[in-house]
């Protein structure tokens, strides 16, 4: 339930505090009352309704021609008390009526069309409701009870877009992340979510657009820079997207997840210095952080520096144990390194994790078989299941086939 703002209407007791009517000057005074009343507009805008009565009261005494507006203020605002009452009755129709009565009497009375907004939020209709707060702000911008409830309506409405997004229902949090967008365009996280979901939609140029309207109003954001390269990047602008990373980094320079993404840009490009430095960055901003460990690993892999890619797939291992990839290269690393034991440990970590893998059990079987001196039956059943693995299964013919043949490999 989005929280309620106090609703705000005339003190009871009409325009004078003693119930009497203002006397009019028996003087031939020059002035003609439309300075008052002047004010008494401005202060009626302001919402200053002290102010307006004592101003009204004086022009009434100045020219009685202005009794009649005195009257008539003194009727809207018995309209404004029967408002009020009917808020706190629940009668939230029959406020609105009495509001809207005042209103068309009197256009520029702020708190009558606050009030306006209260009563359309408590019958659930929020959209009317914002539009009258707004309405409000617009004859005073300083009514900071209409700003508030605005803020509230958008919060609010943004937490539920976020709990239906938990919730898995992506079209329910699309439409109330939009309807935040009716009410306040220029709330960042909401283009954000956009982003998030349209890039889980797979509609990528749609999410770089919602991403980059949201850094457009914040360009501060650096998860919006962030996110903004990982949709790039997917939609193989890896330029750009290198650009947004190194926008994040710039706006928080701790941003391991961003040094990160950058290393992986850098190692697709065969770029392994640069991408050692940024991954090197990452690890140093946030040691606890499996994926720039793994991503070493790799570049380690690609550089035959073995010793130093198994030192990092280790750490990564054991920072994310549930990561069956880092796990297989793990596995290929000792196998290269001829330590079949630990390869087969690691082998059998990533095929727990994904069983349909092929990659995890061909180095499962090339660590069983063990330089031809392992389990051979063992070999063969892990060979076996990484041939129904359509990537894997030439490489794992070819390893039974040596197994069952050796004769024909040797030299």
């Amino acid at each position: 339930m989005i929280p309620q703002t106090e609703e705000t209407s005339v003190p009871p007791g009409g325009l004078e505090s003693d119930g009497t009517s203002p006397t009019t000057s028996t003087t031939n005074d020059p002035v003609d009352g439309a300075e008052p009343l002047t004010e008494f507009q401005i202060a009626l805008r302001l919402g200053n309704m002290e102010k307006a009565k004592e101003l009204l009261f004086n022009a009434v005494k100045v020219n009685e021609e202005n009794r009649k507006e005195f009257d008539r203020f003194n009727d809207i605002n018995v309209k404004m008390n029967d408002g009020g009452r009917a808020m706190k009755n629940g009668q939230y129709e029959e406020a609105f009526s009495n509001y809207e009565v005042v209103v068309a009497e009197f256009p520029n009375f702020t708190e009558a069309v606050f009030s306006m907004g209260l009563a359309k939020f408590r019958l659930s209709d929020i959209e009317s409701a914002v539009n009258y707060y707004r309405g409000a702000l617009e004859l005073n911008p300083d009514h900071e009870k209409a700003r508030i409830a605005i803020n509230n309506v958008v919060k609010n409405t943004f937490n539920d877009g976020n709990n239906a997004y938990r919730r898995g229902n992506l079209e329910g949090a699309m439409d109330l992340y939009h309807k935040v967008l009716t009410f306040d365009p220029t709330f960042t996280r909401a283009h954000y979510q956009i982003g998030v979901i349209e890039t889980k939609r797979g509609n990528l140029s749609i999410a770089i657009d919602a991403y980059s309207q949201a850094i457009n109003i914040d360009s501060t954001f650096y998860q919006g820079w962030f996110a903004l390269g990982l949709a790039q990047n997917k939609y193989g602008n890896s330029s750009d997207a290198l650009k947004s990373f190194q926008k994040a980094v710039e706006i928080d320079s701790t941003y391991a997840k961003a040094y990160s993404s950058m290393g992986d840009i850098y190692i697709k490009g065969r770029n392994y210095e640069m991408a050692i430095e940024v991954l090197n960055t990452a690890i140093a901003v946030q040691p606890n952080y499996s994926k720039p460990f793994i991503s070493l690993g790799m570049v380690y892999m690609e550089l035959d520096s073995l010793e130093m890619a198994k030192i990092h797939l280790e750490k990564g291992t054991s920072l994310d144990p549930k990561n069956g990839g880092a796990w297989v290269r793990l596995a290929s690393v000792h196998n290269q390194l001829k330590d079949c034991e630990s390869a087969r440990i690691a082998a059998r970590e990533a095929t727990d994790r994904k069983k349909r893998f092929g990659a995890g059990w061909y180095e499962l079987g090339i660590a069983e078989w063990c330089n031809g001196k392992g389990n051979k039956t063992a070999a063969l059943n892990a060979l076996e299941k990484a041939r129904e693995d359509r990537s894997w299964r030439q490489m794992a013919e070819y390893e039974i086939d040596k197994i069952k043949n050796p004769a024909k490999y040797e030299e």
